[in-house]
């Protein structure tokens, strides 16, 4: 949270790269957003609070056939017009029963992640989180529209940490680029999943006592 970040004070986890963002670009610690996933990613990529998208109630499920309307432009679109490119890595959680509610038809150019809003930190599967249906699980990883089945096994947190990587190493400073990276992490994973790290990055934290928060910081 707020003081879980070393240029907020913390001296437990170290968050040198947050901290390098911070001190180089524009922090924002007065705007209101709601405490869900789906209802303040809308309010992010619209500008407007969710209330007014129909969008402010609770996360979608994943098989809940309605997204963020597509009558509303969004921030990606707005950037391309003026010459930006445009990326989009990790989490969407913004509807995908339709495709044109996905993020490639959203105004990114391209996407590498999955469209629901938990998955298995390795497997990369999604579970339908109401124990009703909970025999309803799959595959959620994609590049753009095709299943990136290639990622099945690899941590979620490196593999997204590195297809962003790429994107800023491999881009043409010539034109300006709006990268959205939207990691799994701090989520946990499924439903009846804990948050998950490699055993060597929570090893770093011997000294945090309570288990759930070192693993969290790994």
């Amino acid at each position: 949270g707020w003081n879980d970040v070393s240029f907020h004070g913390s001296d437990q986890i170290p968050t040198p790269n947050i901290d390098a963002l911070a001190y180089n670009g524009i922090i924002l610690n007065n705007h209101y957003v709601p405490a869900l996933c789906t209802p303040s990613r809308s309010s992010l990529m619209t500008g407007k609070n969710p209330i007014h998208l129909g969008m402010q109630h609770s996360v979608l499920f994943p098989a809940e056939p309605r997204g963020l309307p597509l009558s509303e432009k969004l921030l990606p679109e707005y950037l391309k017009e003026i010459g930006y490119r445009t990326h989009a890595v990790g989490k969407w959680h913004l509807g995908y029963f339709r495709k044109e509610y996905t993020p490639t038809y959203r105004g990114f150019e391209s996407h590498f992640g999955y469209w629901n809003g938990l998955q298995d930190y390795y497997t990369h599967i999604t579970q339908e989180p109401d124990p009703q249906y909970s025999e309803y699980k799959g595959f959620d990883m994609r590049r753009n529209l095709t299943v990136a089945w290639d990622t099945a096994g690899k941590y979620a947190t490196d593999i997204f940490t590195n297809e962003a990587v790429r994107l800023i190493n491999d881009h043409d400073t010539s034109r300006p680029m709006f990268l959205y990276l939207a990691h799994l992490a701090p989520h946990k994973g499924n439903e009846d999943q804990p948050f998950r790290a490699p055993i060597e990055e929570i090893a770093k934290f011997s000294y945090i006592l309570d288990l759930k928060r070192r693993i969290q910081a790994g």
